[in-house]
């Protein structure tokens, strides 16, 4: 087989499996983001605690975009 064909066929079947990484990070993204203000919470650190909600929340808009939720 030509090598110039099987590195186009490869970088093709590469573009999946990059996408289906990048959701994977997105619907993971909120719920990383609320076991770390958990964890903030448990050692009374209120700030960073309201750090992560707002990174929560504004990750979870995201992923419910990107997903096509709303």
């Amino acid at each position: 087989m030509n090598k110039f064909v099987l590195q186009v066929f490869l970088f093709l079947a590469f573009i999946p499996l990059a996408i289906l990484v990048g959701y994977g990070i997105l619907v993971m993204a909120p719920i990383f983001c609320c076991f770390l203000a958990i964890n903030s919470y448990k050692f009374n650190n209120y700030k960073e605690m309201y750090i992560w909600i707002g990174f929560g929340i504004l990750s979870l808009m995201l992923a419910l975009y990107m997903l096509g939720v709303i």
